[in-house]
Protein backbone atom coordinates (compact mmCIF):
# COMPACT_ATOMS: atom_id res chain seq x y z
CA UNK A 1 0.00 0.00 0.00
CA UNK A 2 2.81 2.43 0.87
CA UNK A 3 5.20 1.42 -1.89
CA UNK A 4 7.93 0.95 0.69
CA UNK A 5 10.42 -1.97 0.68
CA UNK A 6 9.86 -4.91 3.01
CA UNK A 7 12.07 -7.63 4.44
CA UNK A 8 9.74 -10.62 4.07
CA UNK A 9 11.97 -13.56 3.29
CA UNK A 10 10.34 -16.93 2.74
CA UNK A 11 6.78 -16.62 4.07
CA UNK A 12 4.61 -19.25 2.39
CA UNK A 13 1.00 -18.87 1.38
CA UNK A 14 -0.39 -21.97 3.05
CA UNK A 15 -3.96 -21.12 1.98
CA UNK A 16 -3.22 -22.03 -1.63
CA UNK A 17 -5.57 -24.79 -2.76
CA UNK A 18 -8.03 -24.07 0.05
CA UNK A 19 -9.50 -20.84 -1.32
CA UNK A 20 -12.85 -21.32 -3.07
CA UNK A 21 -14.70 -17.97 -2.99
CA UNK A 22 -12.10 -15.80 -4.75
CA UNK A 23 -9.53 -16.23 -7.51
CA UNK A 24 -6.10 -17.26 -6.24
CA UNK A 25 -3.06 -15.37 -7.53
CA UNK A 26 0.41 -16.87 -7.01
CA UNK A 27 1.89 -13.37 -6.96
CA UNK A 28 -0.07 -10.81 -4.99
CA UNK A 29 -0.37 -7.38 -6.62
CA UNK A 30 2.05 -4.75 -5.38
CA UNK A 31 1.74 -1.02 -5.66
CA UNK A 32 1.12 2.21 -3.86
CA UNK A 33 -2.04 4.17 -3.21
CA UNK A 34 -2.13 7.43 -5.12
CA UNK A 35 -2.18 9.67 -2.07
CA UNK A 36 -1.53 9.17 1.65
CA UNK A 37 -2.63 12.13 3.81
CA UNK A 38 -1.76 12.12 7.50
CA UNK A 39 -3.31 14.45 10.07
CA UNK A 40 -0.60 14.48 12.72
CA UNK A 41 1.12 16.76 15.20
CA UNK A 42 4.29 14.65 15.41
CA UNK A 43 6.93 13.65 12.90
CA UNK A 44 6.41 9.97 13.66
CA UNK A 45 6.59 6.80 11.58
CA UNK A 46 3.22 7.41 9.87
CA UNK A 47 4.32 10.80 8.59
CA UNK A 48 7.46 9.31 7.04
CA UNK A 49 5.31 7.26 4.66
CA UNK A 50 2.82 10.04 3.89
CA UNK A 51 2.62 12.27 0.83
CA UNK A 52 0.95 15.14 2.70
CA UNK A 53 1.14 15.83 6.43
CA UNK A 54 -1.54 18.18 7.73
CA UNK A 55 -0.37 20.09 10.83
CA UNK A 56 -2.77 19.18 13.62
CA UNK A 57 -3.07 21.11 16.85
CA UNK A 58 -1.86 19.30 19.96
CA UNK A 59 -3.99 18.45 22.97
CA UNK A 60 -3.13 21.80 24.57
CA UNK A 61 -3.96 23.90 21.49
CA UNK A 62 -7.59 22.90 20.89
CA UNK A 63 -10.90 22.42 22.68
CA UNK A 64 -12.18 18.86 22.83
CA UNK A 65 -13.85 16.27 25.06
CA UNK A 66 -12.15 13.14 26.33
CA UNK A 67 -13.96 10.09 27.68
CA UNK A 68 -13.15 6.39 27.89
CA UNK A 69 -14.76 3.19 29.12
CA UNK A 70 -11.80 2.82 31.50
CA UNK A 71 -13.25 5.36 33.94
CA UNK A 72 -16.47 7.29 34.52
CA UNK A 73 -15.26 10.88 34.13
CA UNK A 74 -15.64 13.43 31.33
CA UNK A 75 -12.50 15.52 30.80
CA UNK A 76 -11.86 18.49 28.59
CA UNK A 77 -8.85 19.37 26.49
CA UNK A 78 -9.05 23.14 26.40
CA UNK A 79 -6.65 25.34 24.49
CA UNK A 80 -3.96 26.73 26.80
CA UNK A 81 -2.24 28.41 23.83
CA UNK A 82 -3.33 28.98 20.21
CA UNK A 83 -2.22 26.44 17.58
CA UNK A 84 1.32 27.01 16.32
CA UNK A 85 1.98 28.35 12.81
CA UNK A 86 -0.46 26.78 10.32
CA UNK A 87 -1.67 23.96 12.58
CA UNK A 88 -5.40 23.63 13.23
CA UNK A 89 -7.70 21.43 15.30
CA UNK A 90 -8.83 18.10 13.86
CA UNK A 91 -12.40 19.40 13.64
CA UNK A 92 -11.39 22.47 11.61
CA UNK A 93 -9.20 20.39 9.27
CA UNK A 94 -11.99 17.88 8.61
CA UNK A 95 -14.33 20.80 7.97
CA UNK A 96 -11.95 22.40 5.49
CA UNK A 97 -11.53 19.12 3.62
CA UNK A 98 -15.32 18.68 3.51
CA UNK A 99 -15.70 22.23 2.18
CA UNK A 100 -13.19 21.67 -0.61
CA UNK A 101 -14.79 18.35 -1.60
CA UNK A 102 -18.17 20.10 -1.79
CA UNK A 103 -16.71 22.82 -4.02
CA UNK A 104 -15.17 20.27 -6.40
CA UNK A 105 -18.35 18.21 -6.43
CA UNK A 106 -20.29 21.10 -7.96
CA UNK A 107 -18.45 20.28 -11.19
CA UNK A 108 -17.77 16.55 -10.95
CA UNK A 109 -20.72 15.14 -8.93
CA UNK A 110 -23.39 17.85 -9.04
CA UNK A 111 -26.42 15.58 -8.55
CA UNK A 112 -27.29 13.22 -5.67
CA UNK A 113 -26.15 9.61 -6.17
CA UNK A 114 -27.86 6.50 -4.84
CA UNK A 115 -25.67 3.95 -3.07
CA UNK A 116 -26.27 0.52 -1.53
CA UNK A 117 -24.85 -0.16 1.93
CA UNK A 118 -24.36 -3.65 3.35
CA UNK A 119 -24.55 -3.63 7.16
CA UNK A 120 -23.76 -6.65 9.37
CA UNK A 121 -26.27 -8.47 11.58
CA UNK A 122 -25.60 -6.35 14.65
CA UNK A 123 -25.56 -7.27 18.31
CA UNK A 124 -28.57 -5.89 20.24
CA UNK A 125 -30.80 -5.94 17.14
CA UNK A 126 -33.32 -8.56 15.91
CA UNK A 127 -30.67 -9.71 13.45
CA UNK A 128 -28.63 -11.22 16.27
CA UNK A 129 -31.03 -14.16 16.55
CA UNK A 130 -31.68 -14.49 12.82
CA UNK A 131 -29.49 -17.53 12.17
CA UNK A 132 -30.10 -20.79 14.02
CA UNK A 133 -27.64 -22.62 11.77
CA UNK A 134 -24.84 -21.73 9.40
CA UNK A 135 -26.25 -21.70 5.87
CA UNK A 136 -24.74 -19.95 2.85
CA UNK A 137 -27.20 -18.42 0.39
CA UNK A 138 -24.42 -18.12 -2.21
CA UNK A 139 -24.24 -21.94 -2.30
CA UNK A 140 -27.99 -22.30 -2.60
CA UNK A 141 -28.37 -23.60 0.97
CA UNK A 142 -31.02 -20.99 1.80
CA UNK A 143 -32.84 -18.00 0.37
CA UNK A 144 -30.94 -14.67 0.35
CA UNK A 145 -32.95 -12.60 2.84
CA UNK A 146 -31.39 -9.25 3.88
CA UNK A 147 -31.15 -8.97 7.66
CA UNK A 148 -31.62 -12.71 8.16
CA UNK A 149 -29.49 -14.94 5.93
CA UNK A 150 -27.29 -12.13 4.62
CA UNK A 151 -26.30 -8.60 5.68
CA UNK A 152 -28.87 -5.83 5.89
CA UNK A 153 -29.09 -3.76 2.72
CA UNK A 154 -29.93 -0.06 2.74
CA UNK A 155 -30.15 2.52 -0.02
CA UNK A 156 -28.61 5.88 0.86
CA UNK A 157 -28.26 9.11 -1.05
CA UNK A 158 -24.85 10.73 -1.48
CA UNK A 159 -25.20 14.48 -1.91
CA UNK A 160 -21.58 15.44 -2.49
CA UNK A 161 -22.02 19.20 -3.05
CA UNK A 162 -23.62 19.37 0.42
CA UNK A 163 -21.03 17.31 2.32
CA UNK A 164 -19.77 20.45 4.04
CA UNK A 165 -23.28 21.59 4.99
CA UNK A 166 -24.05 18.14 6.38
CA UNK A 167 -20.77 17.98 8.27
CA UNK A 168 -21.46 21.33 9.91
CA UNK A 169 -25.13 20.59 10.72
CA UNK A 170 -26.81 18.58 13.47
CA UNK A 171 -29.07 16.15 11.60
CA UNK A 172 -32.86 16.30 11.94
CA UNK A 173 -33.16 12.70 13.22
CA UNK A 174 -30.87 13.29 16.20
CA UNK A 175 -33.86 13.24 18.53
CA UNK A 176 -33.99 9.42 18.41
CA UNK A 177 -30.92 8.03 20.15
CA UNK A 178 -29.58 4.89 21.77
CA UNK A 179 -26.88 2.22 21.89
CA UNK A 180 -26.44 -1.37 23.05
CA UNK A 181 -30.12 -2.06 22.54
CA UNK A 182 -31.27 0.82 24.79
CA UNK A 183 -33.11 3.79 23.26
CA UNK A 184 -34.55 7.13 24.32
CA UNK A 185 -36.29 10.12 22.76
CA UNK A 186 -34.58 13.51 22.82
CA UNK A 187 -36.61 15.55 20.33
CA UNK A 188 -37.45 18.21 22.93
CA UNK A 189 -33.75 18.51 23.79
CA UNK A 190 -32.99 18.90 20.09
CA UNK A 191 -35.57 21.69 19.78
CA UNK A 192 -34.04 23.41 22.79
CA UNK A 193 -30.61 23.31 21.13
CA UNK A 194 -32.11 24.86 17.99
CA UNK A 195 -33.39 27.76 20.11
CA UNK A 196 -30.23 28.31 22.16
CA UNK A 197 -27.29 27.53 19.86
CA UNK A 198 -26.11 29.05 16.55
CA UNK A 199 -27.89 27.68 13.49
CA UNK A 200 -27.28 27.40 9.74
CA UNK A 201 -29.88 27.08 6.98
CA UNK A 202 -29.56 25.29 3.65
CA UNK A 203 -31.95 23.47 1.29
CA UNK A 204 -34.87 24.90 3.25
CA UNK A 205 -33.68 23.32 6.54
CA UNK A 206 -32.42 24.99 9.72
CA UNK A 207 -29.94 23.02 11.82
CA UNK A 208 -27.67 23.58 14.80
CA UNK A 209 -24.39 24.95 13.44
CA UNK A 210 -21.43 22.72 14.40
CA UNK A 211 -18.57 24.90 13.18
CA UNK A 212 -17.39 25.79 16.70
CA UNK A 213 -15.82 22.85 18.59
CA UNK A 214 -17.23 24.09 21.89
CA UNK A 215 -20.74 24.03 20.45
CA UNK A 216 -20.12 20.45 19.30
CA UNK A 217 -19.05 19.54 22.85
CA UNK A 218 -22.23 21.08 24.31
CA UNK A 219 -24.38 19.21 21.77
CA UNK A 220 -22.77 15.88 22.74
CA UNK A 221 -23.19 16.55 26.46
CA UNK A 222 -26.80 17.68 26.00
CA UNK A 223 -27.84 14.55 24.08
CA UNK A 224 -25.93 11.83 25.97
CA UNK A 225 -27.81 9.94 28.67
CA UNK A 226 -24.62 9.85 30.76
CA UNK A 227 -24.55 13.66 31.00
CA UNK A 228 -28.27 14.55 30.81
CA UNK A 229 -30.30 13.21 33.73
CA UNK A 230 -33.71 13.50 32.03
CA UNK A 231 -32.53 11.46 29.05
CA UNK A 232 -31.05 8.84 31.38
CA UNK A 233 -34.43 8.62 33.13
CA UNK A 234 -36.25 8.12 29.82
CA UNK A 235 -33.80 5.41 28.83
CA UNK A 236 -34.40 3.57 32.12
CA UNK A 237 -38.16 3.92 31.64
CA UNK A 238 -37.92 2.33 28.18
CA UNK A 239 -35.73 -0.47 29.48
CA UNK A 240 -38.05 -1.28 32.38
CA UNK A 241 -40.97 -1.68 29.98
CA UNK A 242 -38.93 -4.04 27.86
CA UNK A 243 -37.63 -6.27 30.64
CA UNK A 244 -40.57 -6.01 33.05
CA UNK A 245 -38.47 -4.82 36.00
CA UNK A 246 -38.76 -1.55 37.99
CA UNK A 247 -35.74 0.55 36.96
CA UNK A 248 -36.79 4.21 36.72
CA UNK A 249 -36.03 4.74 40.41
CA UNK A 250 -32.32 4.43 39.60
CA UNK A 251 -32.34 7.74 37.72
CA UNK A 252 -35.14 9.55 39.55
CA UNK A 253 -32.75 11.59 41.69
CA UNK A 254 -30.65 12.69 38.69
CA UNK A 255 -33.40 14.06 36.42
CA UNK A 256 -32.24 17.66 36.88
CA UNK A 257 -28.57 16.80 36.27
CA UNK A 258 -26.96 18.50 33.25
CA UNK A 259 -23.33 18.66 32.23
CA UNK A 260 -22.08 21.48 30.00
CA UNK A 261 -18.80 22.40 28.35
CA UNK A 262 -18.14 25.13 30.90
CA UNK A 263 -18.55 22.57 33.69
CA UNK A 264 -15.81 20.25 32.41
CA UNK A 265 -13.43 23.16 31.82
CA UNK A 266 -13.41 23.71 35.60
CA UNK A 267 -12.56 20.12 36.53
CA UNK A 268 -13.28 16.55 35.39
CA UNK A 269 -16.97 15.73 35.91
CA UNK A 270 -18.39 12.34 36.68
CA UNK A 271 -21.06 10.82 34.48
CA UNK A 272 -24.32 9.46 35.92
CA UNK A 273 -25.87 6.01 35.73
CA UNK A 274 -27.31 5.13 32.33
CA UNK A 275 -28.71 1.84 30.97
CA UNK A 276 -26.32 2.21 28.03
CA UNK A 277 -23.73 0.87 30.50
CA UNK A 278 -24.15 -2.06 32.87
CA UNK A 279 -22.54 -0.37 35.88
CA UNK A 280 -24.31 1.89 38.38
CA UNK A 281 -22.66 5.00 39.86
CA UNK A 282 -25.29 6.53 42.15
CA UNK A 283 -24.13 8.32 45.33
CA UNK A 284 -20.46 8.25 44.36
CA UNK A 285 -20.37 4.51 43.91
CA UNK A 286 -17.29 3.29 41.96
CA UNK A 287 -18.15 1.94 38.53
CA UNK A 288 -18.36 -1.83 38.35
CA UNK A 289 -19.77 -3.64 35.31
CA UNK A 290 -22.95 -5.77 35.44
CA UNK A 291 -24.29 -4.30 38.69
CA UNK A 292 -27.45 -3.39 36.74
CA UNK A 293 -27.87 -7.06 35.82
CA UNK A 294 -27.02 -8.53 39.22
CA UNK A 295 -28.91 -6.13 41.48
CA UNK A 296 -31.95 -5.33 39.32
CA UNK A 297 -32.47 -8.51 37.33
CA UNK A 298 -31.86 -7.00 33.90
CA UNK A 299 -31.04 -9.88 31.52
CA UNK A 300 -27.53 -10.19 30.19
CA UNK A 301 -27.24 -9.42 26.47
CA UNK A 302 -26.80 -13.09 25.57
CA UNK A 303 -28.86 -15.78 23.85
CA UNK A 304 -30.24 -17.02 27.17
CA UNK A 305 -30.29 -13.70 29.02
CA UNK A 306 -27.90 -15.22 31.55
CA UNK A 307 -24.15 -15.31 31.90
CA UNK A 308 -23.01 -17.79 29.28
CA UNK A 309 -20.32 -20.37 29.86
CA UNK A 310 -21.27 -22.83 27.14
CA UNK A 311 -21.51 -21.71 23.50
CA UNK A 312 -23.52 -24.07 21.33
CA UNK A 313 -22.74 -22.50 17.97
CA UNK A 314 -21.60 -25.21 15.51
CA UNK A 315 -18.31 -23.41 14.82
CA UNK A 316 -17.37 -23.60 18.50
CA UNK A 317 -18.32 -27.25 18.56
CA UNK A 318 -16.20 -28.01 15.53
CA UNK A 319 -13.16 -26.42 17.15
CA UNK A 320 -13.88 -27.99 20.57
CA UNK A 321 -14.25 -24.59 22.22
CA UNK A 322 -17.86 -24.72 23.39
CA UNK A 323 -16.53 -24.41 26.93
CA UNK A 324 -13.56 -22.28 28.03
CA UNK A 325 -10.61 -24.21 26.67
CA UNK A 326 -6.90 -23.80 27.28
CA UNK A 327 -4.86 -24.13 24.13
CA UNK A 328 -1.13 -23.92 24.58
CA UNK A 329 1.20 -22.27 22.11
CA UNK A 330 1.64 -24.05 18.82
CA UNK A 331 4.68 -26.15 18.06
CA UNK A 332 6.99 -24.08 15.82
CA UNK A 333 7.18 -27.07 13.46
CA UNK A 334 3.49 -26.56 12.60
CA UNK A 335 4.24 -23.11 11.21
CA UNK A 336 6.46 -22.06 8.34
CA UNK A 337 8.16 -19.15 10.08
CA UNK A 338 11.40 -20.65 11.44
CA UNK A 339 11.68 -23.74 9.24
CA UNK A 340 15.25 -25.06 9.08
CA UNK A 341 16.56 -22.51 11.60
CA UNK A 342 18.67 -23.41 14.62
CA UNK A 343 19.62 -21.43 17.68
CA UNK A 344 17.36 -19.56 20.08
CA UNK A 345 13.78 -19.92 18.75
CA UNK A 346 11.20 -18.14 20.91
CA UNK A 347 7.44 -17.50 20.94
CA UNK A 348 7.06 -13.84 19.93
CA UNK A 349 4.52 -11.77 21.91
CA UNK A 350 3.61 -8.08 21.45
CA UNK A 351 1.70 -6.65 24.47
CA UNK A 352 0.36 -3.11 24.66
CA UNK A 353 2.99 -0.38 24.58
CA UNK A 354 5.06 0.90 27.49
CA UNK A 355 6.93 4.19 27.95
CA UNK A 356 4.48 6.29 26.00
CA UNK A 357 0.83 7.24 25.60
CA UNK A 358 0.10 4.46 23.14
CA UNK A 359 2.46 5.53 20.34
CA UNK A 360 2.45 9.19 21.36
CA UNK A 361 5.35 11.01 23.01
CA UNK A 362 7.46 7.86 23.10
CA UNK A 363 10.42 9.87 21.83
CA UNK A 364 10.70 12.45 24.62
CA UNK A 365 13.71 12.30 26.93
CA UNK A 366 11.89 10.85 29.94
CA UNK A 367 10.36 7.99 27.94
CA UNK A 368 13.61 7.30 26.10
CA UNK A 369 15.46 7.11 29.41
CA UNK A 370 13.04 4.49 30.69
CA UNK A 371 13.04 2.46 27.47
CA UNK A 372 16.76 2.13 26.72
CA UNK A 373 16.49 4.76 23.99
CA UNK A 374 14.55 2.86 21.35
CA UNK A 375 13.13 -0.55 20.54
CA UNK A 376 13.84 -3.38 22.95
CA UNK A 377 12.95 -7.05 23.35
CA UNK A 378 12.53 -8.72 26.75
CA UNK A 379 14.15 -12.15 27.16
CA UNK A 380 14.21 -14.68 29.95
CA UNK A 381 17.59 -14.69 31.70
CA UNK A 382 18.14 -18.41 31.16
CA UNK A 383 17.25 -18.22 27.47
CA UNK A 384 19.63 -15.29 27.05
CA UNK A 385 22.43 -17.00 28.96
CA UNK A 386 22.14 -20.14 26.83
CA UNK A 387 22.50 -18.06 23.66
CA UNK A 388 25.34 -15.93 25.03
CA UNK A 389 23.23 -12.78 24.95
CA UNK A 390 23.74 -10.12 27.61
CA UNK A 391 21.46 -7.39 28.89
CA UNK A 392 21.30 -4.27 26.68
CA UNK A 393 23.06 -6.07 23.83
CA UNK A 394 21.91 -5.47 20.25
CA UNK A 395 20.25 -8.51 18.69
CA UNK A 396 18.65 -9.45 15.41
CA UNK A 397 15.27 -11.19 15.49
CA UNK A 398 13.93 -12.69 12.30
CA UNK A 399 11.58 -15.24 10.81
CA UNK A 400 9.95 -15.82 7.43
CA UNK A 401 7.85 -12.65 7.88
CA UNK A 402 10.58 -10.09 8.48
CA UNK A 403 13.39 -8.85 10.70
CA UNK A 404 13.84 -6.56 13.72
CA UNK A 405 17.07 -5.16 15.18
CA UNK A 406 16.88 -3.88 18.76
CA UNK A 407 18.38 -3.96 22.26
CA UNK A 408 17.69 -6.64 24.85
CA UNK A 409 16.24 -6.39 28.32
CA UNK A 410 17.12 -9.61 30.15
CA UNK A 411 14.83 -10.40 33.08
CA UNK A 412 13.73 -13.34 35.22
CA UNK A 413 10.19 -11.94 35.00
CA UNK A 414 9.85 -13.15 31.41
CA UNK A 415 8.61 -16.75 30.93
CA UNK A 416 11.15 -19.11 29.47
CA UNK A 417 10.60 -19.60 25.76
CA UNK A 418 9.09 -16.15 25.15
CA UNK A 419 10.34 -12.97 23.48
CA UNK A 420 8.25 -9.94 24.43
CA UNK A 421 8.31 -6.70 22.45
CA UNK A 422 5.92 -3.95 23.50
CA UNK A 423 4.06 -2.59 20.54
CA UNK A 424 3.92 0.80 18.82
CA UNK A 425 7.61 1.79 18.78
CA UNK A 426 8.74 4.36 16.25
CA UNK A 427 10.98 3.55 13.31
CA UNK A 428 12.65 6.90 13.91
CA UNK A 429 14.49 5.82 17.06
CA UNK A 430 17.81 3.97 16.98
CA UNK A 431 16.89 1.40 14.29
CA UNK A 432 20.06 -0.32 13.14
CA UNK A 433 20.66 -2.20 9.90
CA UNK A 434 20.05 -5.93 9.75
CA UNK A 435 22.86 -8.24 8.64
CA UNK A 436 20.29 -10.64 7.20
CA UNK A 437 18.36 -8.18 5.02
CA UNK A 438 20.87 -5.39 4.53
CA UNK A 439 18.11 -2.92 5.40
CA UNK A 440 17.11 -1.20 8.61
CA UNK A 441 15.17 -3.44 10.94
CA UNK A 442 11.41 -3.22 11.24
CA UNK A 443 9.03 -2.91 14.17
CA UNK A 444 7.00 -5.44 16.18
CA UNK A 445 4.55 -6.03 13.32
CA UNK A 446 7.39 -7.01 11.00
CA UNK A 447 7.64 -10.44 12.66
CA UNK A 448 3.98 -11.31 13.08
CA UNK A 449 1.38 -12.35 10.55
CA UNK A 450 -2.38 -11.88 10.69
CA UNK A 451 -4.15 -15.20 10.95
CA UNK A 452 -7.94 -15.14 11.13
CA UNK A 453 -9.56 -17.52 13.59
CA UNK A 454 -12.84 -19.02 12.28
CA UNK A 455 -14.64 -18.83 15.63
CA UNK A 456 -14.17 -15.04 15.60
CA UNK A 457 -15.81 -14.74 12.18
CA UNK A 458 -19.26 -16.08 13.06
CA UNK A 459 -22.17 -13.68 13.39
CA UNK A 460 -25.92 -13.34 13.62
CA UNK A 461 -25.84 -15.42 16.78
CA UNK A 462 -26.76 -13.52 19.96
CA UNK A 463 -23.69 -12.19 21.80
CA UNK A 464 -21.51 -13.49 18.97
CA UNK A 465 -22.85 -10.84 16.59
CA UNK A 466 -20.80 -8.04 15.16
CA UNK A 467 -20.49 -4.74 16.98
CA UNK A 468 -17.70 -2.26 16.38
CA UNK A 469 -14.83 -2.66 18.86
CA UNK A 470 -16.74 -5.39 20.74
CA UNK A 471 -17.06 -8.45 18.52
CA UNK A 472 -15.65 -9.23 15.10
CA UNK A 473 -12.75 -10.91 13.31
CA UNK A 474 -9.41 -9.95 14.84
CA UNK A 475 -5.89 -10.63 13.69
CA UNK A 476 -4.57 -13.55 15.73
CA UNK A 477 -0.91 -12.57 15.78
CA UNK A 478 0.35 -14.34 18.89
CA UNK A 479 1.18 -17.67 17.25
CA UNK A 480 4.52 -16.45 15.86
CA UNK A 481 8.06 -17.64 16.45
CA UNK A 482 11.34 -15.82 15.94
CA UNK A 483 15.03 -16.63 15.87
CA UNK A 484 17.08 -14.39 18.19
CA UNK A 485 20.81 -13.94 17.65
CA UNK A 486 23.50 -11.40 18.37
CA UNK A 487 23.99 -8.70 15.76
CA UNK A 488 27.56 -9.48 14.74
Amino acid sequence: MLGAPNSSFTAKEVAKGEVKDIVWHDKAPEGKVDLVVDLNFRMDTSTLYSDIVLPAATWYEKSDLNTTDMHSFVNCMDAAVPPSWESKSDWKIFGMIAKKVSELSEKHLPNPVKDVIAAPLLHDTPGEIAQRSVLDWKLGECEPIPGKTMPNLAIVERDYPNIYNKFMSLGPEIGHLGAHGNYYDAEDEHEKLLRELPTRSWNGKTCVDLEDEKVVADVILSLASETNGELAHRAFQKLEKRVGKPLAQISEGNREFRMKWEDVTQKPRRAISSPIWSGLMNNGRPYAPFTLNVEHGVPWRTLSGRQSLYLDHPYYGEFHEGLPTFKGKLNPALLDETEGETGLVLNFLTPHGKWGIHSTYRDNLRMLTLSRGGQAVWLNHLDAEGAGIEDNETVEMYNANGVVVCRTIVSARIPKGAAIMYHAPERTLNVKKSKKSGKRGGVHNSLSRIRLKPTLMLGGYAQSSYYFNYWGPTGVNRDSYVVVRKLK
